[in-house]
């Protein structure tokens, strides 16, 4: 009976080795899929920069704290809906991705901004420019209507984070010069054809 119990503590050690075994395998596995598929989509994302130039005007209201860019997707909805393969739905996932464009504060209004972008070269790439806003948000509306490249300009209050938000907003707005797009949530945005 002793002999019989010690087989079975034994075995009980090999079947505890041979499950953290899988499950190390396993892990492994999973990271090292994971990795690959990443690298297959970065090397198989036909992607090419480019760089758009804002002209400031003179007499910027001291209201405008800082400006971004909204990356919103490659492709425009229509297209990845009814025509996209599955590779190119992955690569036109919704990204709704901030990126703050670096301005010299003592520079602006006195030369262009440059914006590079990443387009994608068979969808297209679709973003929007906000400013964020720090007080009344009326002298920067007014401000922005003044360029005549600048249009669809939209008024809306920070999403609330703490006392630091309070009397935030951002206005967001469409470059006039460069195409638009329209999105399924109605939202219009701006939208460069692939290159």
């Amino acid at each position: 009976m002793t002999d019989e119990m010690i087989a079975r503590i034994g075995s009980l050690e090999v079947y505890l080795d041979v499950t953290l075994l899988v499950a190390i395998a396993g892990v492994v596995w999973t990271f090292a899929r994971r990795i690959s598929q990443e690298l297959y989509f970065q090397l198989s994302l036909r992607t090419r920069e480019i760089e758009i130039e804002l002209s400031p005007l003179p007499e910027v209201p001291k209201e405008i704290k800082e400006l971004y860019l909204l990356f919103i997707r490659y492709g425009n909805d229509t297209y990845l809906k009814e025509l996209a393969s599955d590779q190119e739905r992955y690569h036109g996932r919704l990204r709704n991705k901030v990126t703050k464009i670096d301005v010299d504060a003592a520079r602006i209004g006195d030369g262009p901004i440059k914006v590079r972008l990443k387009i994608h070269k068979r969808l297209g790439t679709q973003f929007k420019f906000f400013i964020e806003v720090e007080g009344d948000p009326k002298p920067v509306v007014e401000y922005l209507e003044r360029h005549d490249t600048i249009e669809k300009i939209e008024v809306v209050e920070r999403p609330y984070r703490g006392k630091e938000d309070e009397g935030r907003s951002r206005v967001f707005f469409v470059i006039s010069r460069l195409q638009t797009v329209k999105t399924v949530d109605g939202f219009e945005n701006n939208f460069i054809f692939p290159v």
